[in-house]
């Protein structure tokens, strides 16, 4: 039985464009968290091998989150402002 239409198809194509914002900004999230997960690690490795300390990494580390969460924003808002230009 097909699903009843509650919305205009304006309103469903925002949607689906919210959707796929939402799907390319934690796209973007996860696979950024993937690489500085790995760098990190082998950072971590070498400076345990040096026994040097470790807090500058571990601050870039974060530093390279929070550019992360960033860009992932501008995923997002990419893909909105640029599904509105007709």
């Amino acid at each position: 039985m097909p699903r009843p239409v509650m919305f205009s198809s304006r309103l469903e194509q925002r949607r689906k464009v919210r959707r796929f914002a939402v799907l390319v900004a934690v796209t973007v999230l996860i696979i950024g968290i993937a690489l500085i997960a790995v760098v990190a690690m082998q950072g971590f490795d070498l400076l345990g091998a040096a026994e040097a300390d470790r807090l500058p990494l571990g601050l870039a580390v974060l530093g390279a989150l929070a550019g992360l969460l960033v860009l992932s924003l501008v995923a997002y808002v990419a893909v909105r402002v640029f599904s509105r230009v007709e």
